[in-house]
């Protein structure tokens, strides 16, 4: 279970598109100066985050945390759709109160929408994507994009070759949350 955001050289599953943005540490979410609970930014670390105020949900948009400076508070984040990155998505579909998931699936499949979830799950603190559409407060979360495959995962091509279809990955189970490390194409859904 994650604790912390995403960190490590493997963080990309694409070399681009890039579209870089400046952005205020505070006018990000969800980490810790937005969502208690959440985890501090650090500089290595890779993650979705949406930008401007929490309150513009679902129409955020939203990007990945390229590089953060810990002296500056300065995040830049890509903001292109279609760049491809790894992330941890929660099997989470629906909640019944704050910090209570009440819906899980088993799977994911290439195409699932991925949402940007503010919610704070126990022991899932470094993850803030899911498969819900709505967070733990009954907002709308914004999508960020679609579960697809890296490029060592496609069949027979690209870096891996002679692999056979990965999908649908499954959930340990879908009675209770749990995380998968999977390829997410950036594509938020801000209109």
């Amino acid at each position: 279970m994650p604790t912390t955001f995403l960190t490590g050289p493997d963080w990309q599953s694409s070399s681009g598109p890039i579209i870089n943005r400046n952005v205020e540490e505070n006018d990000c979410w969800p980490h810790s100066l937005t969502v208690a609970g959440k985890p501090v930014l650090a500089d290595g670390q890779h993650m979705a985050f949406a930008i401007g105020p929490i309150a513009n949900t679902p129409l955020a948009p939203v990007g990945v945390l390229v590089s953060f400076d810990t002296t500056s508070n300065r995040c830049i984040l890509n903001v292109a759709p279609g760049f491809m990155f790894k992330a941890y998505v929660t099997n989470v579909t629906g909640y019944a109160g704050a910090n209570t998931p009440n819906a899980w699936v088993a799977n994911l499949n290439v195409g699932d929408p991925v949402y940007l979830d503010p919610s704070v799950v126990a022991g899932f603190a470094g993850t803030n994507l899911s498969r819900s559409a709505a967070n733990d407060a009954a907002g709308v979360n914004p999508r960020c994009g679609y579960i697809m495959p890296d490029q060592d995962e496609d069949v027979d091509t690209g870096i891996g070759g002679a692999n056979t279809d990965p999908f649908p990955k499954a959930f340990t189970d879908n009675t209770s949350t749990h995380e998968l490390l999977v390829t997410v194409m950036l594509w938020p859904d801000m209109f």
